[in-house]
């Protein structure tokens, strides 16, 4: 790592595909030990960013140019390998950061590169990029992350295609966001009422002239009234609305109750290949909400495939309940990943109902069409949430959920998951997430 890095820069960067405008006249300036965080929602050209500056893709215009030749730039994609199936997507995550980290480079560029870390994998994380002496810029949902890492965050407007900075980490942004949005609407609404006010003592002044009112008096022309109240208008600061985003409104509510005992586990013993979990008792109870925790090769994947039956029992025994209708979302999203389009995954449902049921979780008509291979994974997560939402399930089995959702949709599952009165059985690493959904129950591997 060289003591005299100089800094990454984007200058007026504008990247397009096919007719999609992802970004626009975009700049950032990433100076030495800088610590940025990429924030905005899923499609908003975080991703594009990133790549571009690590310099896998040209910009469409505007140019990216290190000021010195030797900078040593750095990326991690979000999607990582996991051919190796035995291999829990936490254990390449962190040999991923690991061999980025140690190859000493001068700016880090680093995609999500909290997704499947457990919570020891996470502190590793925080504690390796302090210690680091380049500079950092991160694509992350996890804002406990964020507001441990970044001291800087740039929004990517998903309207504009352009970029907006704050200082400091997550909370300090989301506060400094709120109160520009609140100030915006109060310039807006003091625009809009003055306007109003004017144009109707122009309408009242108009309408005494018609009438003859002021007999005694000089009468003004109509034009002169158009002339006067036409200036006083142009007087007032033209402020446009403030853009408002369309918002993911999730819902998932079970087609029906279950019995009191939704799935048991008596002296279970679950194999994988060389990995042995158990033996295990456990019973999940309707409407206990589960979290299972362990660290990343603890075998909560595992656990999750030997409750749904997916995985059969070494020794032991499994039983659902009565009614039990589970629904999965798997953490590599199988059910939403291969050559069928969306509508051939909800087949089993009217066409119609699938497309409204799709545009809720943000995938249009544009999307249904598209083979599940090609969706983002953002796309692939919603995509999955919408199919448990149509099949009405009364258990749901969450594995790692938050992975690759914007902070937006991070907020609504949240909300969601607090009115559902269903079963939920949930893996995660995300901390904020843990914490809202309070969890009844957890199982420690």
């Amino acid at each position: 790592m060289s003591r005299l890095a100089g800094s990454l820069v984007a200058a007026g960067v504008t990247k397009s595909y096919g007719a999609e405008v992802v970004l626009a006249d975009v700049s950032l300036v990433v100076p030495p030990r800088a610590r940025i965080g990429l924030v905005g929602p899923n499609g908003a050209g975080k991703s594009t960013l990133l790549r571009l500056l690590a310099g896998l893709e040209e910009p469409d215009a505007g140019r990216i140019r290190r000021t010195s030749p030797s900078l040593a730039v750095g990326y991690l994609a979000q999607e990582r390998n996991d051919a190796e199936s035995a291999r829990s997507g936490g254990q390449e995550t962190r040999d991923a950061l690991a061999a980025v980290l140690r190859s000493e480079f001068d700016v880090l560029l680093l995609d999500e590169p909290t997704n499947d870390l457990d919570f020891a994998g996470l502190a590793w994380l925080e504690r390796s990029l302090a210690a680091h002496p380049g500079s950092l810029v991160v694509v992350s949902h996890d804002r406990a992350f964020l507001d441990r890492t970044v001291t800087r965050i740039v929004e990517l407007d998903e309207w504009m295609r352009g970029t907006t900075e704050y200082t400091g980490g997550w909370s300090e942004f989301e506060a400094e966001r709120e109160r520009r949005r609140d100030r915006h609407y109060r310039r807006w609404e003091s625009s809009v009422a003055e306007r109003r006010r004017i144009e109707e003592q122009q309408r009242r002044m108009a309408e005494w002239e018609r009438r003859g009112y002021g007999q005694g008096r000089k009468k003004k022309k109509s034009k002169d009234v158009k002339r006067t109240f036409g200036a006083k208008l142009r007087q007032v600061e033209t402020v446009e609305k403030p853009y408002e985003p369309w918002e993911l409104q999730l819902s998932l509510a079970p087609a029906a109750r279950s019995g009191e005992t939704v799935v048991r586990l008596e002296d279970a013993v679950v194999e994988r290949g060389s990995f042995r979990l158990g033996p295990l008792d456990l019973a999940v109870g309707w409407g206990d909400r589960v979290a299972i925790a362990g660290p990343n090769g603890s075998g909560k994947t595992t656990l999750l495939e030997a409750l749904l039956g997916r995985r059969a029992l070494a020794s032991g025994t499994r039983w659902l309940g009565p009614g039990v209708v589970p629904g999965e979302l798997e953490q590599d999203r199988a059910a939403v990943t291969g050559p069928q389009t969306l509508l051939d995954v909800f087949r089993d449902f009217e066409e119609g109902t699938a497309r409204t049921l799709l545009a809720k979780f943000g995938l249009g008509a544009d999307d249904v069409l598209r083979p599940t291979a090609s969706l983002s994974p953002g796309e692939r997560t919603r995509a999955g949430l919408a199919l448990l939402t149509a099949r009405g399930v009364n258990c749901l089995v969450l594995d790692e959920p938050t992975n690759h959702l914007d902070v937006e949709a991070i907020e609504e599952l949240e909300r969601a998951l607090a009115v559902y009165d269903g079963t939920v059985i949930l893996v995660t690493h995300d901390r904020r997430f843990l914490e809202a959904f309070a969890p009844s129950h957890t199982i420690e591997l």
